[in-house]
């Protein structure tokens, strides 16, 4: 067995398990570090932009009103293209290796759970997808003034490290550029690389976002959070 067979054996099995350990160990972490900087209080208290939950029902179209202004002071309503990609980016970010048809083998062998899975077509058109919002968003940091000016290596670093899998993995799936063990290698760092990073960096905002929407109490808590900031 060559040394590229060994180590890709050796990413493929203890490896993952290791990435998953600390990805999982650390979204646990820090969620409850999140949480206890948190405390319980009255939602009728606080001082903030009024919710359209709050305010006086109103009959017919004019219910959506306070919904519908307050959708303009938000990225969607500010920025829609913008907000469209990243939407259409996250979405298939998340979905695609789920529903990968050779990651779902590798789980089935691994823990005998069969999960459904995409067409070949349709991986790689969300692969695809990915990798063109990725390069919208790394041109939009290189190239517009007012983004380029607040970003920082470290930004475009984890972008990068973001669709890093995506482009190892369909290169690879094509047999494209380097050797296919070669791409797999790269493949399985990439991925595992950016698990044990989504905790501890701003790849942790997948998580804050529900945490913001549904415990803290704000002009955009979805369902009744009970809880505010400590601070």
């Amino acid at each position: 067995m060559t040394v590229q067979a060994q180590l890709l054996q050796i990413l493929q099995g203890p490896m993952v398990w290791v990435a998953f350990i600390i990805f999982i160990a650390g979204i646990i972490g820090q969620s409850i570090r999140l949480y206890r900087l948190t405390r319980r209080s009255d939602p009728e208290k606080l001082q903030f932009i009024a919710n359209p939950r709050k305010t006086k029902k109103l009959a017919g179209w004019r219910r959506w009103m306070p919904y519908l202004g307050q959708l303009k002071t938000t990225m969607l309503g500010t920025s829609p293209v913008l907000s469209a990609v990243t939407i259409i980016f996250h979405i298939c970010l998340f979905i695609t290796p789920i529903f990968l048809m050779g990651h779902n083998v590798l789980l089935k062998a691994a823990v005998g759970l069969p999960l459904p899975y995409f067409s070949e077509t349709t991986s790689n058109l969300l692969t695809l997808i990915v990798l063109f919002c990725g390069l919208f968003f790394l041109f939009r940091r290189l190239l517009l003034p007012r983004v380029r000016v607040l970003t920082t290596p470290y930004d475009i670093l984890l972008l990068l490290l973001a669709i890093f899998p995506f482009l190892t993995g369909f290169l690879a799936h094509h047999h494209l550029l380097l050797d296919y063990q070669l791409l797999m290698i790269l493949h399985m760092i990439g991925g595992e690389l950016l698990l044990i990073m989504i905790p501890f960096s701003k790849f942790f905002h997948m998580i804050f976002f529900f945490f913001g929407r549904f415990f803290i109490v704000n002009e955009y808590s979805l369902g009744t959070p009970k809880r505010t900031w400590q601070f």
